[in-house]
């Protein structure tokens, strides 16, 4: 994650849990460029303080004026790495360090200001909370309400930039197949036609803008399989915006991963031919180191279930829609499910076929370990989604998000 101490560009805070699950050292680190110990990601690479300041000083200078006295060939380490700064500088562009991640002075006055009003925001929901939940004020409420009109106007077939109405589809004898053709009927969505919306981005795009918006195109999809079930089709409108609303941000991970490539480490989001891929390293360029090996073990993990049967996990999208709350995070002017009982219903029509689909294929042993891997998933995700939320939080302008994702993400 994004460090909040301005003057550090791009940096990443290292403090994650080594593969034994055990607390890293910090001397577990070392510089790519001098072997000095490090703390985390500097401007894409793993760097110490040292290499870090030196490489914003000189990288965007002239690089002809620096010149070696031994026709480039220093070895770079922590006791030579003062002596000569053209191979220096020369050693941080070739282990991946990228200058067009230093911060103007602007951009680092600009991102100190999104930062403290984000805070200054966070404070304010804590003390409003801690003082009463009707203490919320009117202005914050209205500006919620209007994020999850967005999102209510696609769930409901209300946007009148979306004329074709979805219809749910008839039940077959094949419930599989009944599921298989709304999931590709309601992933046939192509956003940019069906939806008139647009929202602006930044002159430099950056990789959380890029995701949100891959997520945005994902959401929409999602909801238009969702509303093609007959199940969900006959709950009420309040209760079908608060399933979706509270479960889609944790369900996009399960979706992920049956397209997720894990040698290569990138995602196919949809099934269209013309999508845009979304590799690992933009979620590493987004949110850093920590996230995005917690997003690898968690997709492996998942997508070892997809090669099992692909089956296996979209019912699995459905299931999770059902659940009261995948989410943790309680927020209080979340209103409760009108009809639990229904969802109840809906949801056990779904973990019913999909286990008798796995023990009649896999064996009982298989389908526990099954339905145990993706329970032990979710809280992974939970955490794992909330600091992704912290880290948005911190590092965008809300007015820069698709709407839909804000209502998910929660970005009130």
């Amino acid at each position: 994650m994004y460090t909040s101490n301005p003057s550090t560009d791009t940096s990443t805070s290292f403090n994650a849990k080594n593969t034994n699950n055990q607390p890293r050292k910090k001397s577990d680190l070392s510089c790519v460029v001098c072997c000095g110990s490090a703390h985390g990601y500097n401007f894409d690479a793993i760097s110490c303080e040292s290499c870090k300041a030196f490489f914003r000083r000189n990288a965007l200078l002239n690089t002809e004026r620096l010149k070696c006295r031994r026709d480039g060939c220093c070895e770079i380490t922590l006791e030579t790495r003062r002596r000569c700064k053209s191979c220096r500088l020369k050693k941080c562009f070739t282990v991946g360090m990228r200058k067009e991640w230093i911060l103007t002075e602007e951009e680092k006055v600009n991102k100190k200001r999104r930062i403290e009003e984000n805070r200054r925001l966070r404070l304010t929901n804590v003390d409003e909370t801690l003082l009463s939940p009707n203490a919320i004020s009117k202005e914050r409420m209205d500006i919620t309400e209007k994020q999850d009109l967005d999102l209510q106007t696609v769930v409901l077939n209300k946007n009148p930039a979306y004329p074709v109405k979805t219809a749910p589809i008839v039940r077959t004898n094949d419930f599989f197949d009944y599921v298989i053709t709304a999931f590709n009927d309601g992933f046939k969505l192509n956003p940019t036609a069906s939806y008139g919306w647009s929202y602006p981005l930044a002159k430099k795009i950056t990789a959380l803008y890029q995701i949100l918006q891959t997520k945005n195109t994902t959401a929409l999809r999602l909801i238009s399989f969702f509303k093609r079930l007959s199940e969900f089709d006959t709950l009420n409108e309040m209760d079908k915006v608060n399933l979706v609303k509270n479960n889609l941000a944790s369900i996009f991970f399960f979706h992920a991963a049956l397209g997720y490539d894990p040698i290569n480490d990138i995602y196919h989001e949809g099934i269209l031919s013309n999508d845009t891929l979304l590799y690992g390293s933009d979620i590493r360029e987004a949110h850093g180191n920590n996230i995005h090996v917690r997003c690898i073990l968690i997709m492996r993990s998942l997508s070892s279930i997809v090669q099992m049967d692909s089956r296996i996990m979209q019912l699995t999208l459905v299931i999770f829609l059902f659940a009261r709350r995948l989410s943790n995070t309680i927020n209080i002017r979340e209103p409760p499910l009108t009809n639990r009982q229904q969802v109840f219903e809906a949801q056990n029509i779904y973990v019913e076929q999909l286990w008798t689909f796995l023990e009649r294929h896999f064996g009982i042993a298989r389908t526990i370990r099954t339905f145990t891997t993706l329970i032990s998933k979710c809280l992974l995700i939970d955490a794992l989604f909330r600091d992704i939320q912290q880290d948005i939080h911190e590092n965008l302008d809300l007015n820069h998000v698709p709407s839909i994702m804000r209502t998910l993400i929660d970005m009130s």
